[in-house]
Formats: C-alpha cells, structure tokens, sequence
C-alpha cells in the first residue's frame, strides 16, 4: 500500500475513486443547469450577451474591441469569466445553459485541482482525494457553480497556481513561471483576487525563498510574469473596483473586526450562509455540519505540525485561511459569501486534513476502511439533502431573486402585433435581458440605444433600443393600440383605466404567486 493513499487504497485505485468524484461533481454541477436556478439575473445575461457580441463581432455592447475591462453597466467588469465564456456561446449559442456552463466546468476544475494541490502540501494522496470529495459536495462550489459568477474562476486560478508552485519546489523543475502565470490572472478575476492574493504571494515566495534562488532564472522569470499583472491594475485602474467601491461602502475599524468574525460563526459557516438567496438556498451553510469536527481537528492539526514538526508551510495555509474573509469584511453587506470566497479553499483543506487524521487515528486497518465508509455515506447523505432542498423547496421559494419570468416576457414582446414594447423600469437592466434573448446583433443595438439620464441611471442604463422602452410605469396612463406594456401586479392592481386593458399573459412564479401582468389595449 502507497504511504501517500487511503488505507488498503493504492495508487491505481486511488485515481479510479478520484474519477469517480469527478464525474459525481460534473453530474451535480451541470444536471438541468439552464433550467435551474428557473430564472436569470442580470449579470449573467450581461457575460453572455459580452460573450455573444466578442464572439460575432470582436467588441463588448459598448462597441469596445476586444476591452481589457468590460464597461457593462458602467460597473466595470473583470475581463476572465467573459472571455472563458466565448467558447461556450460559440459552440453551443447563446443561452442559459451556455451562459453558466463555463462556471459549472470551473467549478469540476476545482475537484481536481484541490486533489493534487492537498496531495503535494500534505505529502498524501489520501488527504488530496478527502479534499476532492468535500469539494465535489460542498454547497458553497456548488451554489456558485450552477451560475456565471467569478467566484469559481478565481478560486482555480489561485489553486492551480499554488499547486504548480509547490510542484516546482517539490522537483526543482521549470513550472515557476506557470505558477506566476496562473497567480497573474487571478488579478483579472474577481475584486477579492486582488486583495488576498498578492499577500499569500509574497508569504509563499518568503517562506522558500532559499529554494527559489537555487532556481533564480525561472524564479526572476515568473517574478516578471506576475508583475506584468500587477502593473495592469495600475495601468487600467478601472480594473481595481472603483465603480464597485462606490456602490459598497467600507466600514470603520470596529465594525469590520466585528464582520470579520461573522464568517467564522456557526450560522454563516453551517446554519444558513450568506443572508443573499442568490448566495445560499438558506437551508444550510457554506459548508456542513458535517465539516464542524473536521474542521477542529484538522486546524489543531495544523497548528501541531507547524509548531512540532515543523512544516513552515502550514503558516501558509493559517494565514489563508484568516485573510479570506477580509474583502468581505471590509464592505457592507455582510455576511457576504463571494467576497469571502477564498474561505473555500483553505477550509476544504482544513477539514479533509482534519477527517484524514480521524481515519489515521485507528491503528487497525479495517476500522479505517469502515471509518472512510462512513465518511463517504455522510457525504452522501448530506449532499443528496442539499441537492432535495436546491431542486424543490429553494427554486420555488425564491424564483424571484432570480428575475424568473424575463423569458416569457421578450419572448411575447418579440410577436409583431406590437409595435412598440413598454417594460416596467423597476427591474434592475431590464434592457440586458431583451439584448440576451433576443440575440439582437451588435450593430442594430448601438445604431438605436438612448441611455437613460435620469437618476435611475444606476440601476436603469437604457432608456430604450428599437421598439423597446424601459420607462413606463404611469398608473395614470391610457394605453395605446399596437403596445405591450410589462408590469408588476401591484402596477397593475393600481391602473386608473384597467378595464381599457386586455391581459396578453399573465407570468407566474413556481409557487404560483403573481410575477408579471403582460396587457395591451382592448
């Protein structure tokens, strides 16, 4: 039996479980992914009609060619997620499933590359493939895998780039420069990136700087790569978030120490997670219950090697884990699970080490088999829960933070009866989705886009493109012959000449609750 694997588990068998993880974590992560979550946020129409127009035209909606920075809705976008969506909209069109695929396949990424990355720090393939597993369930990968967020572009962009540090150290071969590589372009990730991850840089290259002069040429070379990435930001300091400053506002000292420790509390960790449906189907937390003595044990564990025996490397991982939740910490909307995202890798490795010495801990080898047995009908058990609640109870819920009904509405505004569309300006970028599902060519849209310059600006861009407006919501108003008006029940209940209105469709919510009143004139 291999020293680095599970108990009476050899290599070959090893890699034959791993796969086996790899295809669970596929299967949860793209299983009915167009249709669920049952609606489509804004933001995720915005990369895929970004993804469309790169695709067809070499420019972003805004007419940019091939942008660095993506304007969007003037909150200026990180350029990775999009950009790693063209191919998916490419090949399989513009659509839902299209849209998140590039998440979902990221977050499959993730299960492998945790695996190698915990195998090489731990010096055990048995805690790699531990890791593997609790990635494959977690609800925190899964959650963000199954829609187009930079989370999970992030997340394996720094793992892989640690990876292939320890596996240059580890064999003082060449692979420096492709650690510095994949650091460089978590930068261009997420907004998070640039805060956690230059520090855990700069501890890594402190903490073997020896070694890394015995490999000075590839180590300048990476070195080069990663500050060429750094200076980016500085170059293009859009790219550092001012637009997304504006909109969160950063707490005093006290009050960002008092959020900071939220994230390690029961109620964000297990309970409930991030208070944001989009963020958590609320029924459990970033990680489970399950994870609680695992998680203790592992960090005692680590805490032990660091100080008895020694292992230098695992003030790297102390240290990731405690800087995680700064980001998050540090704004408003708090507890925020994005923000904190980097909490996902450092915890898996904390708790697949914690549940790795729990197996060790019996000396008679056919209790470790029955202990990893149960360990693997745990994660079962607890995913499969998971999976009942995200399926059922969550998507009925709460359709309604994920803008359900925008479909059904462009899909009846496109009918040529109507010659002009009214869509109700109290959705945030109403005009994203009619761009999205409509496939409207990049020319059309810039040859007849006005912008909106009232105050609603912010959370309302377009004032109209073609046929279709985002501004109406007069209770007051008549309606006019060849126009279809898009509105929210409470509009409609409050119409003075609603019975000069005929309902077209009536959209409804899973649970059957009133979503939007489509109507036009008698």
């Amino acid at each position: 039996m291999s020293k680095q694997s599970l108990p009476l588990c050899g290599k070959k068998l090893t890699y034959i479980f791993l796969a086996f993880i790899i295809l669970i974590s596929a299967a949860v992560r793209f299983h009915k992914l167009g249709s669920f979550p049952s609606g489509f946020t804004w933001d995720e129409a915005a990369v895929g009609y970004n993804a469309y127009t790169i695709v067809n035209w070499g420019r972003d909606e805004w007419g940019k060619t091939l942008p660095l920075v993506f304007k969007s809705f003037k909150d200026d976008k990180n350029p990775v997620h999009i950009y790693l969506t063209v191919p998916f909209i490419k090949i399989f069109g513009l659509n839902e499933a299209a849209t998140r695929a590039s998440s979902a396949l990221f977050g499959v990424f993730g299960t492998v590359v945790i695996f190698f990355l915990a195998s090489i720090l731990f010096k055990s393939k048995g805690v790699g493939l531990i890791a593997s597993l609790f990635w494959c369930i977690s609800p925190f990968d899964i959650q963000f895998s199954r829609f187009n967020h930079e989370l999970n572009f992030a997340l394996f962009f720094f793992l892989a780039g640690t990876y292939f540090f320890y596996k240059a150290l580890k064999d003082n071969n060449r692979l420096f420069w492709l650690a510095f590589l994949f650091w460089g372009i978590d930068l261009l990730t997420y907004q998070s990136a640039k805060v956690v991850t230059p520090f855990l840089v700069i501890l890594l290259t402190a903490l073997n700087l020896k070694t890394l002069l015995k490999s000075k040429k590839y180590f300048v070379f990476g070195a080069v790569i990663y500050l060429f990435f750094v200076g980016l930001n500085f170059i293009r300091p859009e790219l550092l978030g001012e637009a997304r400053l504006k909109q969160n506002s950063l707490g005093t000292p006290a009050v960002v120490w008092s959020r900071y420790w939220e994230y390690f509390g029961p109620k964000f960790l297990f309970a409930s997670g991030d208070e944001n449906p989009r963020h958590s189907i609320q029924t459990v937390g970033t990680f489970y219950w399950l994870d609680l003595p695992f998680l203790l044990i592992g960090f005692f564990g680590i805490v032990q090697r660091l100080f008895v025996r020694k292992d230098k490397q695992m003030l790297f991982l102390i240290a990731w884990m405690f800087l995680a939740p700064l980001p998050a910490a540090a704004t408003n909307l708090t507890p925020h699970a994005p923000r904190a995202m980097f909490m996902l890798g450092s915890l898996t490795l904390v708790s697949a080490y914690g549940a790795y010495l729990l197996v060790k801990a019996f000396s008679n080898k056919y209790y470790q088999v029955l202990v990893s047995t149960l360990l693997v009908i745990a994660s079962g058990l607890f995913l499969s829960k998971y999976l009942k609640d995200y399926f059922g109870k969550y998507d009925e819920r709460y359709a309604i933070e994920w803008i359900y009904g925008m479909k059904d509405i462009v899909t009846t505004s496109e009918k040529r009866e109507f010659n002009k569309v009214y869509m109700t300006d109290s959705m945030m970028q109403p005009y994203i989705f009619y761009l999205f599902y409509l496939k409207t060519p990049l020319p059309d849209f810039l040859a007849t886009v006005k912008y909106n310059q009232t105050k609603s600006a912010p959370s309302n861009l377009v004032s109209s493109f073609g046929k279709y407006r985002f501004v109406w919501e007069q209770y007051h108003s008549v309606p006019d012959n060849g126009v279809l008006y898009a509105i929210r029940p409470s509009v409609y209940d409050g119409l003075f000449y609603k019975n000069s209105f005929n309902v077209v469709k009536l959209i409804k919510y899973p649970d059957r609750s009133d979503a939007f009143y489509l109507i036009t004139a008698n």
